[in-house]
């Protein structure tokens, strides 16, 4: 079974309003989920690959840019990415 990565409307809609090569990154970022799985994504060190904490301590995140994230969570049992947000990453 491949991974699955659920959008919401919003998240695509945002998206949309992002430079093109965030949406760029983040076409990459989803096809190596849904071809490879969500640990192709964890050995790319580009990415960098977390674990949040504090209020968002269920999600991961991943960087698109230097200043751009997707923000996620991971179910496992069903091999599901939920994505709750792309958007620039607070220093």
């Amino acid at each position: 079974m491949s991974w699955v990565i659920d959008e919401d409307k919003r998240v695509i809609k945002a998206l949309n309003k992002l430079p093109r090569y965030i949406q760029s990154s983040y076409s990459y970022w989803r096809s190596l989920i849904t071809n490879d799985g969500i640990d192709k994504v964890k050995e790319i060190k580009g990415f960098h690959f977390e674990k949040l904490k504090g209020k968002k301590k269920n999600e991961y995140s991943c960087r698109l840019s230097k200043s751009y994230r997707v923000y996620f969570k991971l179910l496992k049992e069903t091999k599901t990415v939920i994505v709750s947000g792309v958007n620039k990453h607070d220093y």
